[in-house]
């Protein structure tokens, strides 16, 4: 299974703008970082323009599980 580390904690962004959400890398993997996006799990390459997403998920486990298969295939 894969690891996470943490590159930005949970921030607190004002009356009106609520929060911006914790940001995660796969550990051995930093350019794949997982986001929370509304009520999706996203992972983008950071490497790629524009940050390509690579995966979506309804919960970061999944797309953990999603992420795993395609690095065991690439």
């Amino acid at each position: 299974m894969l690891k996470l580390t943490k590159l930005k904690n949970t921030q607190w962004m004002g009356n009106g703008m609520g929060t911006a959400t914790a940001e995660w890398a796969v550990k051995g993997h930093e350019h794949i970082q997982l986001r929370q996006v509304g009520y999706a799990w996203m992972a983008f390459d950071t490497r790629k323009e524009n940050h390509y997403r690579l995966a979506r998920a309804y919960t970061r486990r999944e797309l953990l599980e999603i992420l795993f298969t395609k690095l065991e295939t690439a």
